[in-house]
């Protein structure tokens, strides 16, 4: 999987500072909503379906065992009832495509709703210059890094994991446009 780096100019008239985050590294497929690394499919296609690591709970399943003769249990129309036996469902099962994170093992990419310790976010900060560096905003890792802890240390930001990225990621990008 190859990215493609946008100028300065180019980004500068495609969006504004405060859309940046949210449209090429949160709404991004390729890219972790939770850490922000770049994700991979953990799946191939084959006839059936698909075969990966995930598969759905139920690839067996329980069957009645009928006997023919008529006796004492269920009368059904097979003859009475007389327990239930495994049988494999796997021809049937579904291997649901899943989309994993190398880095912090997240289904789909997705964002966790458990709000992130000011030391991860302060980590994650990195990971987030990185995919902004591909997409032709170079930021300062630095002025980031601190715009991230800072609004992480507001108490009444901090469960806003989200907000405080966008909000960290808007400031930084405009002041490295501000500088060219």
């Amino acid at each position: 999987m190859s990215t493609t780096a946008h100028t300065i100019d180019e980004v500068q008239g495609r969006d504004e500072p405060d859309r940046v985050f949210r449209r090429y590294v949160f709404n991004n497929p390729e890219t972790c909503s939770n850490c922000f690394c770049r994700i991979k499919s953990d799946h191939r296609r084959i006839a059936s379906g698909t075969e990966g690591r995930d598969l759905e709970p139920k690839v067996t399943r329980a069957v009645s065992v009928r006997a023919h003769k008529t006796g004492p249990g269920e009368i059904g129309p097979e003859g009475p009832l007389e327990g239930t036996r495994q049988v494999d469902n796997t021809a049937i099962a579904k291997y649901p495509v899943r989309t994993v994170c190398e880095d912090c093992g997240s289904i789909a990419g997705r964002a966790d709703s458990d709000p992130l310790s000011r030391r991860k976010a302060l980590a994650r900060a990195e990971t987030l210059a990185d995919r902004l560096a591909e997409i032709g905003e170079p930021v300062q890792l630095d002025l980031l890094k601190h715009l991230v802890g800072y609004l992480k240390s507001q108490e009444d930001l901090s469960s806003y994991d989200t907000e405080c990225f966008e909000a960290a990621t808007t400031i930084a990008v405009r002041e490295a446009r501000d500088r060219r």
